[in-house]
């Protein structure tokens, strides 16, 4: 016996698969995609702003971190252009100001931890801030400049 047109239209109308239709699709179906057919994610390069940036070279140097692992550290806030991180002993917080490709950061209050290692690190990443005049902003890092040229180099993690 063969199924009416008026039973396949109710059926289709009520989800139920016509004779034609491929069955639905499995939750896990996207797993079965070929590789060729998914699009790879786009890394879009990091913001100024927003952005944990962690310090990678200092001086035309990698930055040495302390023995603990923990690199210095800035992040600048849209809120009230608070500049704030990590200077390699203490936490440190000040203000900043771009225009352009210009930019200055500082002054810096840090904290007064007395650390036996790391404050040699903190007195020259926290002069190279103050020191910034410009920047680079790229996929690979932010780039400190001063009159001297390229005074520290920065990667989002």
């Amino acid at each position: 016996m063969k199924p009416s047109v008026a039973w396949l239209l109710f059926l289709s109308a009520c989800g139920g698969p016509a004779k034609d239709e491929a069955p639905p699709l499995k939750a896990d179906a996207a797993a079965e995609t070929p590789a060729s057919v998914e699009s790879s994610p786009v890394n879009p390069a990091p913001m100024l702003t927003g952005t944990t940036w962690r310090l990678v070279e200092l001086g035309g140097k990698p930055a040495p971190w302390e023995p603990d692992g923990k690199a210095p550290t800035l992040e600048l806030s849209t809120d009230g252009n608070r500049a704030s991180g990590f200077a390699g002993c203490n936490r440190m917080s000040g203000t900043w100001e771009a225009r352009g490709d210009s930019l200055r950061l500082g002054p810096f209050a840090l904290t007064r931890m007395a650390c036996f290692k790391g404050m040699d690190l903190e007195q020259a990443y926290v002069d190279a801030l103050q020191k910034t005049r410009t920047f680079r902003l790229s996929a690979r890092g932010l780039e400190l400049l001063g009159e001297s040229g390229r005074l520290a180099r920065l990667e989002a993690p």
